[in-house]
C-alpha cells in the first residue's frame, strides 16, 4: 500500500530543496556578475587615467564619449563571456544530476524487480 501522505511530504521537500538551490544559484550568478562589473569599472578608470597621463590633458567630450562606448563594449564582452561560463557550468551540473538520478532510479527499479521475483505467485 502506498503512503500518499509520505509521497506528498517527499514532493514538498523536493520542491523546497529545488527552490533553495535555485535561489543559491541566483545569488552566486549575481555575485559573479557584480565582480565582473566591478573589475571592468576599475580597469576602465585605470585606462582613462593612463590615457590622460600619456596625453598630458583631460579628455575632451568626444574622447570621453568614445572611451565610454569602448568601455561599454568591453563590459558587454566580459559579461557575455561570464554568462557563457555560468551556462556551461549549470549545464554540467544538470547533466551530472540527471546521471545520478538515472543511476538511483535504475537501482530502485532493480531492487523492486528483485522484490517482485520473491513474491509468491497469486
Amino acid at each position: 500500500m502506498i503512503d500518499w501522505h509520505a509521497v506528498e511530504m517527499e514532493l514538498e521537500r523536493g520542491k523546497r530543496d529545488f527552490e533553495r538551490r535555485l535561489e543559491e544559484g541566483r545569488a552566486e550568478i549575481r555575485k559573479r556578475l557584480e565582480r565582473v562589473e566591478q573589475c571592468c569599472k576599475e580597469a576602465e578608470e585605470a585606462r582613462r587615467r593612463d590615457w590622460e597621463k600619456l596625453e598630458g590633458r583631460l579628455m575632451t567630450a568626444e574622447e570621453k564619449r568614445q572611451h565610454d562606448a569602448d568601455s561599454l563594449q568591453r563590459l558587454m564582452a566580459r559579461m557575455t563571456e561570464e554568462y557563457v561560463n555560468i551556462v556551461r557550468a549549470a549545464s554540467e551540473d544538470i547533466k551530472q544530476e540527471f546521471a545520478e538520478g538515472r543511476a538511483e532510479s535504475r537501482g530502485q527499479t532493480e531492487a523492486l524487480l528483485k522484490m517482485m521475483d520473491r513474491l509468491p505467485p497469486d
